[in-house]
């Protein structure tokens, strides 16, 4: 039974017809045409400015993954780990699983890289990963004690949770810096098939970590100053603060596989969290456009990889 109930959610199908519910409901109260229109009158340069800006969000967080393989941040190098983040975007976007996005990063820098162990790459897939989440709640925590003390509505359960979280993240920060790893479990032989993934954590490496979250935290504020710029842009009355506490919660909720490339999801936590600050028509506004910029980058990895006939063919046969 469980088998099956993890079969249906992971599905495909049940994203689409979550989301549309989703969207469904979010969208019921308002005039979707008259919404549709005021997107179809947005300025263009300010799409302009956001999707360049969206495009350099991506290559922040590529120069992160490069920094955590190699010693210096180089422009070539740079390029291609931001067309393997991209094909990422895409797969994530029409994929059934986001398992499918982290497999297409994979196997570009190895396909790209091959002297580089596989588990060493798979390794830094996970530690970048691992360390833009971290920045991501320690933000969202710090946001949420200020604005408790601003009067900011919070649900309890998430700001307990932001804790908890934390508080992970804080031992395994503690554990990479304070303990070899590698050197926990030396009856296993297996797992020291993952000696080279250890490598990225061990002394030598510590200080690219540090880079990495210092790039890490750039692009997490550069991000949540751009959804604050696009909702002040449609008249919602968002103060800094409060894009601060509530797009790390939001985001953190998304993560779920619930929905296709958030839609729907995302609505309606829009609607629940910033309902305080604007109106249902203004926030559907933010959201819907801000899931547009995200199509847009995932279709621009799509164009990158009807270039690319051989990783199409490798990612295709790994799907399957």
């Amino acid at each position: 039974m469980l088998k099956i109930l993890k079969k249906v959610f992971a599905s495909k199908l049940f994203r689409l017809i979550f989301s549309a519910i989703l969207v469904y409901f979010a969208f019921k109260k308002v005039n979707i045409i008259e919404l549709f229109r005021d997107i179809k009158n947005v300025p263009f340069w300010f799409v302009l400015v956001n999707v360049v800006l969206s495009f350099w969000l991506v290559v922040l967080i590529s120069a992160r993954w490069n920094l955590l393989l190699f010693s210096k941040i180089k422009i070539r190098t740079v390029l291609t780990f931001t067309r393997a983040n991209f094909l990422a975007t895409f797969y994530s976007l029409f994929f059934s699983t986001a398992v499918v996005g982290e497999v297409a990063k994979w196997m570009v820098i190895d396909h790209k890289y091959p002297k580089i162990p596989k588990t060493k790459i798979l390794g830094s897939v996970l530690l970048d990963r691992f360390i833009g989440f971290s920045v991501f709640i320690i933000l969202g925590l710090i946001a949420g004690i200020v604005g408790k003390t601003k009067g900011l509505i919070i649900p309890e359960i998430i700001f307990y949770l932001s804790i908890i979280l934390n508080v992970v993240c804080g031992v395994v920060y503690f554990i990479i810096y304070f303990f070899d790893v590698s050197k926990l479990w030396p009856k296993f032989t297996l797992l020291h098939k993952l000696d080279d993934a250890f490598e990225l954590i061990k002394n030598k490496n510590k200080v690219q970590i540090i880079k990495c979250l210092l790039i890490s935290l750039l692009s997490e504020i550069t991000w949540i100053l751009q959804i604050w710029f696009v909702g002040r842009q449609f008249g919602i009355n968002l103060s800094l603060l409060a894009v601060f506490v509530f797009i790390p919660i939001i985001s953190l909720i998304l993560v779920l596989p619930i929905s296709v490339g958030g839609f729907g999801a995302r609505e309606q936590l829009y609607l629940f969290f910033f309902s305080q600050f604007g109106s249902n028509e203004s926030i559907l506004l933010m959201s819907t456009f801000l899931g547009i910029l995200g199509i847009i980058n995932a279709l621009f990895g799509g164009i990158l990889l009807l270039f690319d006939v051989e990783m199409r063919k490798k990612l295709k046969n790994n799907n399957n």
